[in-house]
């Protein structure tokens, strides 16, 4: 019998919300689908027919050891998204990549300018900016500085370079108002987008996952940027902001284990089921 893996995290076996969701939408279609843990050594990854990766929230505490497990998996079984796609997407110098063609990012800054992060911001006309490891999932570790704001900025970049590479990019106010819009594509193709609330503004009034219309320019940037990926995706989320002339930069790609909102589109479910039994065949 068919059978697929659903790769999560020790933290969430039973997988999150969303993809308790797609897990049930496979299984009325006579797909059995299993939570597996992805650290766990018992598994037999060769028993399952395909391997999704979902909830592996922790993937970059431990990194290397990821990247390690992926090429193992993608040896035994299908492997999705595909490991070359994912080790190119853990660290973010894959905006390097966007960037180059010709897909509008936010400003990122690189190397011995980060250190001075201060002088940057000011040199930059940047009134306050983001500190963030160049390996990171869902904002840990980044850090909001101020161009006045000195001894602080050099303490938040000390504290995030000693885990790793680090990158400045400018804090756009469009990340508050009117928020950052997550745009889902499934199997390639545009599904549905949410809302992503502000992790660096505490007391925002903005709530995460609450569906959103995407415009005709944030679907032409988003394409593009998905056009970028080195191989075709079964699932990929594109974190949009709007800048201060209001058009859309890309604040993340993500095609390793985002959230796909899945809640906020009744139909999205059912839209990746097919996707995977697809790929299945």
């Amino acid at each position: 019998m068919t059978a697929v893996g659903l790769a999560t995290w020790e933290g969430l076996p039973e997988l999150s919300p969303d993809d308790q969701l797609l897990r049930a939408t496979l299984r009325s279609d006579g797909i059995p689908a299993t939570p597996v843990v992805w650290s766990d050594t018992a598994v037999r990854w060769e028993a399952f027919d395909l391997v999704v990766l979902r909830s592996t929230w922790d993937y970059y505490r431990r990194v290397t050891e990821f990247l390690e497990w992926v090429d193992t998996v993608a040896r035994r079984t299908q492997l999705f998204n595909p490991a070359s796609t994912v080790r190119w997407n853990s660290h973010k110098s894959y905006l390097r990549d966007l960037e180059r063609r010709g897909v509008p990012i936010i400003p990122t800054v690189w190397g011995s300018e980060v250190a001075s992060a201060t002088d940057t911001l000011r040199a930059r006309g940047w009134e306050a900016g983001v500190l963030k490891p160049a390996v990171s999932a869902a904002g840990v570790g980044a850090a909001r500085i101020t161009v006045g704001d000195r001894e602080g900025n050099e303490t938040a970049f000390r504290r995030l370079r000693n885990e790793g590479e680090v990158l400045l990019q400018p804090y756009l106010p469009g990340v508050d108002d009117p928020g950052e819009h997550s745009l889902v594509f499934l199997d390639g193709e545009y599904s549905h987008a949410a809302l992503k609330a502000p992790k660096l503004s505490p007391g925002s009034s903005l709530r995460e996952g609450v569906p959103v219309v995407a415009t005709r320019k944030e679907l032409a940037v988003a394409e593009r940027a998905l056009r970028a990926v080195p191989q075709p995706t079964l699932y990929a989320r594109v974190d949009l902001v709007t800048d201060r002339a209001g058009d859309p930069r890309v604040m993340e790609l993500e095609v390793i284990e985002p959230s796909l909102f899945l809640e906020a589109e009744a139909a999205a479910a059912g839209r990746l089921a097919r996707a995977i039994e697809r790929r299945l065949r």
